[in-house]
């Protein structure tokens, strides 16, 4: 069926014309309203290299569906009223973007309103056979920042723990400390590009859509899917020793240029090799056996038995319709709600803090670039201190006006582990009574390298709370911006060395002494 053949019969009947120009006005609704989550989504997938696959999502998602043309057309059925309901649902979450400051909500939203369509269009006969298709959109959503972060940091320390393993199986002499691998006159450190994660994420896409073309039982179309991660991680831990063992014969010029780039292609190939080669020891171990291209073939659907009118029997045009109004109407609810700006309050910079500790000592450092453009704060300090005892601390603290998507407050557990540091003791201490202990929650760690030690102590200060888990930080946030328009707050962490003739809990009344004088100040710095 060619698309002329499908679209002269509907404009040569008045009511399937009605039909017709309801959906492609519906379409521009969608258009229109979620302009903005598309303008930003393009935005990430152009500047983010782990997310430029995502340009061929929508693409993909159409060629299944057109594969399956005449067996789509012949699944449509009676609209359904569910259609209004899951254009309720993205108004909502149109709404909620800008209003929390999430905008993977609206992102979600998008596709929710997509979905909406379909089902209003041709009931859920149509979504059931398009269904897989519609899912595959999922995968051109940007996770939010700090799941990227997380997974990027977790797979720096895991990839650099295999990679130094492959290195020592050629029989170089090496030490990895957090993601610094040192070969002894040349040290390399694993950076935050290295990760894998522009591996991962087209992986993950390409596992689905193999998943879904592979003629063969769930289980292995699972299997398959899931694979995308060990591969991932195998594959860069491979690049990191080929990248180990190429700088310990040939020098540091390696890792830079066009072999590095050259190389992060190679793997990727070898990656989609390594996807492709699991379908295939599928189709060779397991009956019937078969050639994995016709195994990987678009798969040819039967149709689905058109859907029947529900109890409201709406017609298409007044459920397409009725979704457009529902969304244009959550779009200009949304201008209503993000009129009046976020409160920011007024406070004092952070770079007249260390002046507060009357006598003591204070270096303030610069921060780190790469967490400095991951966090995106709009005030940070990072400063040591000595009292006249000679006890020393180290604080730092980020304050952000907004948790953007792009920019949060992030764990130091996820960071600590990069400078070579071992968690040795990690919890949650609640607030105590004891007036020897703090009054409110914080995340306590103790950290080893070499022969020292650290313990180190983070909450986040957010408008009047002090909050150790960081989950029920995030949703106050956006419980915060709904009810009182802030969503400002800070990251407060303290950190003491162990001295070598000194017990953990010396060191930790000095640390909690510490807190509590920081805590005196803290409010003229983050608002409550």
């Amino acid at each position: 069926m060619t698309l002329s053949n499908f679209i002269d019969p509907i404009m040569q009947d008045d009511a399937k014309k009605r039909v017709a120009i309801a959906a492609i006005v519906s379409v521009l609704v969608v258009l229109f309203v979620f302009r903005d989550a598309l303008s930003f989504l393009i935005q990430r997938w152009t500047n983010q290299e782990e997310l430029g696959h995502s340009f061929f999502i929508p693409v993909i998602t159409g060629w299944l569906i057109w594969s399956n043309r005449d067996a789509v057309v012949k699944s449509i059925g009676a609209p359904s009223s569910v259609g209004i309901i899951l254009g309720v649902m993205s108004a909502g979450l149109l709404m909620l973007g800008p209003v929390t400051h999430t905008f993977i909500l609206q992102d979600i939203g998008l596709v929710l309103a997509i979905i909406a369509l379909v089902v209003g269009f041709g009931g859920p006969s149509l979504l059931k056979i398009t269904a897989i298709p519609l899912v595959y959109l999922f995968f051109a959503i940007p996770p939010p920042a700090w799941v990227i972060t997380t997974l990027s940091w977790n797979m720096q320390n895991l990839s650099s723990e295999i990679g130094v393993a492959m290195i020592r199986a050629m029989n170089i002499p090496v030490n990895l400390s957090g993601n610094i691998i040192d070969l002894g006159l040349l040290q390399l450190q694993v950076a935050e590009a290295c990760s894998g994660l522009r591996y991962l994420f087209p992986l993950l896409s390409l596992g689905f859509l193999a998943g879904y073309l592979f003629k063969a039982p769930l289980w292995q179309r699972i299997i398959v899917f899931l694979s995308a991660l060990p591969i991932t991680i195998l594959m860069n831990s491979l690049r990191i020793a080929i990248t180990g063992a190429l700088v310990e014969s040939y020098g540091l010029s390696h890792t830079e240029g066009f072999l590095h780039f050259f190389e992060g292609w190679v793997i990727f190939v070898l990656c989609l090799a390594a996807l492709v080669g699991i379908v295939a020891i599928f189709c060779l171990i397991v009956p019937p056996r078969r050639h994995v291209v016709d195994a990987l073939a678009p798969p040819e659907l039967d149709p689905i038995p058109p859907s029947k009118p529900d109890r409201f029997n709406l017609s298409s045009v007044s459920i397409l319709g009725g979704v457009s109004v529902i969304l244009f109407g959550g779009w200009l609810m949304s201008l209503i709600f993000t009129t009046d700006k976020l409160v920011i309050p007024e406070r004092t910079p952070f770079v007249q803090l260390p002046f507060e500790f009357k006598g003591w000592d204070h270096i303030v450092r610069p921060l780190d670039s790469e967490i400095a453009e991951v966090l995106a704060a709009d005030d940070s300090i990072v400063a040591d201190f000595k009292t006249p005892e000679g006890d020393k601390f180290n604080i730092y603290l980020a304050y952000l006006t907004a948790r953007r998507d792009g920019s949060s407050w992030h764990s130091p557990q996820m960071c600590i582990p990069g400078g070579g540091w071992n968690i040795i003791d990690n919890k949650i201490i609640p607030a105590s009574e004891d007036p020897d202990g703090l009054p409110h929650p914080y995340y306590r760690m103790v950290v080893e390298r070499a022969r020292s030690r650290q313990i180190i102590y983070y909450w986040y200060d957010q408008r009047g709370r002090k909050i150790a888990n960081e989950y029920k930080m995030k949703a106050m946030v956006v419980y915060d911006t709904v009810t009182r328009r802030r969503a400002d707050g800070s990251l407060v962490r303290v950190m003491t060395p162990v001295k070598a003739s000194e017990s953990i809990e010396s060191a930790d009344n000095r640390l909690i002494g510490m807190a509590k004088q920081l805590n005196t100040y803290l409010p003229k710095y983050v608002p409550h």
